[in-house]
C-alpha cells in the first residue's frame, strides 16, 4: 500500500503518546513528517515555519492548555484539521472545544480512531479549498467580463462620436485645401490655413485612436514576423527618447509569428513605451522591451479570455513610479489619465487594450508604487508563412478629367458642398444632393449622363448601401463609391457583395476622391 505523505504538527508533552499517535497514523496509511512542540512560543514559531497539513493537540499539559493552542492556531487563519487527542476531556469540554473551532477530538483510550478522523477532515479541507478556488476564479472571470462589457459599451459610444467628428474634419480639411489653392504663394492667409490644417490633422489622429480603441477601424491582419516590428520600433524610440533613458531590447532568438496588423502592433509598443517614459517623470531610468515564446495553460487561458496553447509574449517594463491598486483598476478606461491637464488625452492605454483584444490577445499589468510597471501582451502564435515569389504589379495610369458627370449624395450639406467643389475643380461636372430620392432621380434621367455615383454610408432613411443597390438596379455597371466617416470590415464586405467599386474614408476623401474617380473611369474605358 502506498503511504500518503503528510506534515503534522503535534502539541504534546508526552513523548510516548506522541510516538503512539504517529505509529497509528502510519497504520492508517499515512507517512507522517512530524514535529512535536510543548509550549506556546514553540507553537508560534512552528506555525510560522509551515506549511502543515494537520495539527493534533493534547488537551491538558503542564502550564499550557489545548484551548490556548487552539486560540493561537485560529489566529493564523489556516484551514487545516485541528484535532484534540486527550485522555481527560469530558463531553461538555469536548463540545466547548468544537465550538471554539476544533475539527474533532479523539480519546487516548480509543486512539485507533485518529487515522480515520484525520482522513475525513483532510478530505473536507480539500473540498473547502477547491470551493474557495472556484469562487475566486469565478470572481476574477466576472470582473473580466464586467470590464469587457464596459469597454464594449464605451467603444460603441466612442465609435459614434468618431463618425460624426470625421464628417466635420473632412469638411474642414477639404475647405482648407480649396482655400489654399485659391491663394497665391506668399498670401498672408496661408500661414493661418496651415495652422488650421495642422490642428485638424492632430484631431484626425485622435479620431483614429478612438476608432482603434473601439475596434471599428479595419485591420490589415497578416501572418507576420514580430521581431522586425519590435526592432524597428526600438530604433524609432531610441531616436526619440532622451539620452538619459536606458532602452534595452530582450528578444527570443527563435522566429516568432502572429496573425496581426503590423501598424497597430507598432502603435501598441509606442504607446506602452511612451507611457513608461512618462512614468520615469523626466528622470533617468530604464525601459525594457521584450519578445519571447510562451505557453498558456487552460486555467490561465480561461481567466484571460485566451485560447490555450502557443502564444507570443511581448512586454514593456520600466523602472518608473509604479501604480497603486486604484490606478491599476482604471488604466485601460478611455480618457482616464494621471497626468495634469493638457499633458495627455487618456487614450493611449485604452487604444492598446482595444488593439490587443481585437487581435484575440490579452494584456496584464504588474505594478506597485515606487517599483515600476510591467505590461505583458500575449497574442496567439502562428507558424512562419511559406515564402512567396515576388510579383510585379502593374497599374494603368489614371486619365485626366474630361467633364464626366459625377453625382455626390450626402445628408451633411457642408461635406457635400466641399466634395462637389473639389470634383469640379478637378474638371468634372458634379451634382450634389442631400436627399436619396433626388440622387436616384438624377441616375434615372438618361439626359444627365451620370458616369460615377458617390454616396455617404450613414444617412437617415435609406443607408448608402441601400441607395447603392437601387442605383445598381437602375444602371447596371455604373461605378459606385461609398464614402463614410466610419469604415468597418462589415461595411467593406457588404460593399463588395453589392458590387460597389470603392470605399473611401471621409477624413481623407478630399484627397482620395479625385484619384479614385479617375481610376474608376480609366477602368471603365
Amino acid at each position: 500500500m502506498n503511504e500518503r505523505p503528510i506534515k503534522v504538527l503535534a502539541v504534546e508533552d508526552s513523548e510516548n503518546d506522541f510516538r503512539l499517535a504517529m505509529r497509528l497514523l502510519r497504520r492508517a496509511g499515512f507517512a507522517p513528517d512530524c514535529r512535536r512542540v510543548q509550549d506556546l512560543p514553540a507553537l508560534r514559531q512552528s506555525l510560522l515555519e509551515g506549511p502543515w497539513d494537520a495539527l493534533i493537540s493534547d488537551f491538558s499539559m503542564p502550564g499550557f492548555s489545548g484551548l490556548e493552542a487552539l486560540a493561537e492556531f485560529r489566529k493564523t487563519g489556516l484551514d487545516i484539521p485541528f484535532i484534540f487527542v486527550s485522555g481527560t476531556i469530558g463531553e461538555e469540554t469536548a463540545v466547548a472545544a468544537m465550538q471554539a473551532g476544533a475539527n474533532d477530538y479523539v480519546m487516548k483510550e480509543n486512539l485507533s480512531r485518529l487515522g480515520p478522523a484525520l482522513e475525513r477532515e483532510l478530505a473536507q479541507a480539500a473540498r473547502r479549498a477547491a470551493h474557495r478556488q472556484a469562487e475566486a476564479e469565478l470572481s476574477r472571470f466576472e470582473a473580466h467580463l464586467h470590464q469587457a462589457q464596459k469597454m464594449e459599451s464605451l467603444g460603441t459610444l466612442a465609435g459614434g462620436i468618431a463618425h460624426d467628428f470625421n464628417n466635420i474634419l473632412g469638411a474642414i480639411l477639404g475647405n482648407v485645401e480649396l482655400a489654399r489653392a485659391d491663394l497665391e504663394a506668399g498670401h498672408p492667409a496661408l500661414a493661418a490655413l496651415t495652422e488650421i490644417q495642422l490642428a485638424s490633422l492632430r484631431a484626425r489622429d485622435l479620431v483614429r485612436q478612438i476608432l482603434t480603441f473601439s475596434r471599428r477601424r479595419p485591420q490589415q491582419l497578416q501572418n507576420i514576423a514580430l521581431r522586425p516590428i519590435v526592432e524597428e520600433t526600438f530604433r524609432l524610440l531610441r531616436a526619440t527618447l532622451p539620452a538619459g533613458v536606458e532602452l534595452r531590447l530582450c528578444l527570443d532568438e527563435a522566429p516568432l509569428h502572429a496573425n496581426a496588423d503590423a501598424t497597430q502592433l507598432q502603435q501598441v509598443l509606442m504607446n506602452l513605451c511612451t507611457n513608461a517614459w512618462h512614468a520615469l517623470r523626466g528622470e533617468a531610468g530604464q525601459i525594457d522591451i521584450g519578445l519571447a515564446a510562451a505557453h498558456i495553460d487552460a486555467a490561465t487561458a480561461r481567466l484571460r479570455g485566451l485560447a490555450a496553447g502557443s502564444h507570443v509574449h511581448l512586454w514593456v517594463k520600466d523602472t518608473g513610479s509604479g501604480m497603486d491598486p486604484a490606478t491599476l483598476e482604471r488604466i485601460f478606461e478611455p480618457f482616464f489619465t494621471t497626468k495634469s491637464a493638457g499633458q495627455g488625452t487618456g487614450l493611449g492605454l485604452s487604444v492598446v487594450h482595444g488593439i490587443v483584444v481585437s487581435h484575440h490577445g490579452s494584456i496584464t499589468v504588474d505594478s506597485q508604487p515606487g517599483q515600476g510597471s510591467s505590461f505583458h501582451v500575449h497574442l496567439p502564435a502562428t507558424s512562419a508563412p511559406p515564402a512567396m515569389p515576388p510579383t510585379a504589379e502593374r497599374t494603368a495610369p489614371a486619365r485626366a478629367a474630361r467633364g464626366e458627370h459625377i453625382v455626390y449624395l450626402d445628408d451633411d450639406e457642408t461635406v457635400m458642398l466641399v466634395m462637389v467643389r473639389t470634383l469640379q475643380r478637378a474638371g468634372y461636372r458634379c451634382s450634389g444632393y442631400r436627399e436619396a430620392a433626388d440622387a436616384l432621380s438624377a441616375v434615372k434621367d438618361e439626359s444627365l449622363g451620370v458616369d460615377v455615383f458617390i454616396t455617404d454610408y450613414n444617412m437617415p432613411g435609406l443607408s448608402g448601401l441601400e441607395v447603392a443597390r437601387e442605383v445598381a438596379a437602375i444602371r447596371p455597371g455604373l461605378p459606385i463609391v461609398i464614402c463614410s466617416g466610419l469604415i468597418t470590415e462589415e461595411l467593406c464586405d457588404e460593399a463588395r457583395q453589392a458590387g460597389i467599386r470603392a470605399v473611401i474614408e471621409k477624413e481623407d476623401a478630399f484627397r482620395e476622391i479625385v484619384p479614385q474617380v479617375a481610376r474608376l473611369l480609366t477602368a471603365a474605358t
